[in-house]
């Protein structure tokens, strides 16, 4: 019974919440929700996340990759919930790593900008909230430089200060949170990331046992973490793009605020 209870839990979602400052002289921000959907990988949640995201009221939605995962080819599933999304609020898209892998990217980045989401392959969009400047910058995954991943890891700081917009909040999509110090070098604000799948396994005490590209006990899994002045976020997302289980690693959607310093 309590293996069942246990096991019943892995499927609630549950809204993460995180309060991230603003950087000095964006204080109009002050109160902006972003809410992030990462890693749902066709999973069927467009019901419950509706509803978290009704409650949470999202000034901004960022979608961090691995919507679907690579050996899909029906792809209603995902591209109703992101026309929920986009419904919702306004809605940004980075693929990640399952998109480069599945041919039939070209027809989901399509169905995705017909729903409403706009998809970032390395670009910015300049949003206006409140006055102030937002910039959605968008990241492909590392895996789509046809150079390989070490020439796409070294030149991913300069990828990034590209994109960047002085004056106003650059805000950037992007897969893997495994690469926090290529972001802060690159002068992102904050980040948002996926990938980890929450350690995939979460122990009491012992935290998360696995997560691509960190192994064992991995450091980037879910939260908040810093590089000099660039946030990063990271959801643990909210299905399971690989054959094992998910315990103690519910699905999650991500809520962050923006907050003036000091406050």
């Amino acid at each position: 019974a309590a293996g069942g209870w246990a096991w019943a839990m892995q499927g609630e979602l549950t809204t993460a919440r995180y309060e991230v400052p603003l950087p000095v002289g964006l204080e109009g921000l002050d109160g902006v929700k972003i809410a992030q959907i990462s890693d749902v990988h066709s999973a069927d949640l467009e019901g419950p996340l509706r509803a978290a995201l009704e409650e949470a009221a999202p000034d901004l939605i960022v979608m961090t990759g691995d919507l679907v995962n690579r050996e899909d080819r029906d792809l209603s599933r995902a591209l109703s919930l992101a026309r929920m999304a986009a419904e919702t609020a306004p809605a940004f898209f980075a693929p990640g790593n399952h998109e480069v892998d599945n041919p039939c990217w070209p027809e989901l980045r399509d169905g995705l900008e017909e729903a409403g989401v706009q998809v970032l392959e390395d670009r910015a969009v300049l949003w206006s909230l409140r006055g102030e400047g937002v910039n959605l910058m968008g990241l492909w995954d590392v895996t789509h430089d046809p150079l390989g991943w070490a020439h796409a890891q070294a030149a991913l700081p300069e990828r990034v200060r590209a994109l960047r917009r002085e004056g106003a909040l650059n805000v950037l999509l992007s897969h893997r949170p495994s690469l926090l110090e290529e972001y802060g070098a690159g002068g992102a604000d904050v980040v948002f990331c996926g990938h980890a799948h929450g350690g995939q396994v979460r122990l009491p005490l012992a935290g998360p046992v696995f997560a691509p590209d960190e192994g064992l006990f991995p450091k980037h899994t879910a939260g908040v973490y810093q590089a000099g002045e660039t946030r990063m976020v990271v959801s643990r997302g909210l299905g399971n793009g690989t054959p094992y289980p998910r315990l103690w690693n519910g699905p999650e959607l991500v809520v962050v605020t923006m907050k003036r310093a000091g406050t």
